[in-house]
């Protein structure tokens, strides 16, 4: 991908704008070298200056003075101005191809799978009523239960001074080897800087929804009607109980416990258990309930 300033100008007005190319759109913590950011919150100004990756920023005349060693765009809205430059880029870059579908691989008459940018392995199987849409891969092996729906928008709307903008999606699914996916399940598409993962052996139960960009590792154990939201990262063999929700960009470490209906609003390390709403380290949590009910 290449954003060229000389397209930046004629897609989003801004006149006399220096000479740069970029090769990809991030936030203020992306890992993609070179990419074109925004900033309207000083709250993420010292993230952003100090991740490299980030050569050029759409910013606000006020913090625009307090961005260092970056190319700098000031705008009214650099949250429009970000996002409407993401869509239109992104809609010219897009392509779509043939689906590679493995001979192996069995699905049911009654699925349904987008015909173009679908990828499914070997001896993976795919039951009734499953949807695929595109920009779907799926490993070798896998199990997708019956009314699931792989490869859907996620929910990504912002609020700016031109009205409510609708961010598309053009990230992918990627799904491991050896994943089952329960019925009734749902996981949201990835942006084209971050993409949502499955990894090997992870397995959910019916009724989960993982949202876009959410990134989970390794035998993972999702039950019924947890929520992954968006840009979460779970490592490996992580445990979900029934009805947890996981709010956004939390980081859950490796072998981490969330018991059943608990709200996690805190990043979790590594072997930890944690309970409630809002959830806490579980030991602390059945010391509180007994002091309670002295």
């Amino acid at each position: 991908m290449r954003i060229v300033s000389t397209k930046v100008s004629e897609i989003t007005g801004i006149k006399n704008i220096p000479f740069f190319e970029c090769t990809g759109f991030g936030l203020a913590n992306t890992l993609i070298p070179n990419s074109i950011s925004f900033i309207d919150d000083i709250a993420f100004l010292d993230e952003l200056n100090d991740n490299q990756n980030i050569n050029v920023v759409f910013s606000t005349k006020r913090i625009a003075e307090k961005v260092s060693k970056k190319t700098v765009l000031i705008c009214q809205d650099p949250r429009f101005v970000f996002y409407s430059l993401y869509n239109k880029i992104n809609d010219d870059y897009y392509q779509k191809s043939p689906n590679q579908i493995d001979k192996s691989a069995i699905l049911h008459p009654n699925s349904f799978v987008e015909d173009y940018n679908v990828k499914i392995g070997k001896r993976s199987v795919i039951g009734p009523n499953v949807t695929i849409l595109s920009d779907v891969e799926i490993g070798d092996e896998c199990i997708v239960q019956a009314g699931s729906v792989l490869g859907t928008e996620g929910f990504e709307f912002k609020r700016t001074s031109q009205g409510v903008l609708s961010v598309k999606h053009f990230g992918k699914v990627i799904i491991g080897n050896r994943v089952e996916i329960g019925a009734n399940s749902t996981i949201d598409k990835g942006f084209t800087f971050r993409n949502t993962i499955l990894g090997n052996d992870t397995k959910l139960d019916n009724h989960v929804h993982v949202a876009h960009a959410a990134q989970i590792g390794r035998g993972c154990f999702l039950t019924a009607s947890s929520v992954v939201a968006g840009s979460c990262r779970i490592d490996d063999n992580v445990w979900l109980g029934p009805n947890s929700t996981i709010s956004n960009q939390i980081v859950i470490n490796e072998k981490a416990s969330v018991s059943i209906g608990s709200v996690v609003t805190k990043n979790i390390k590594a072997n930890r258990k944690v309970t409630g709403n809002f959830a806490i380290d579980h030991f602390k949590f059945l010391k509180n309930q007994a002091a309670k009910k002295r």
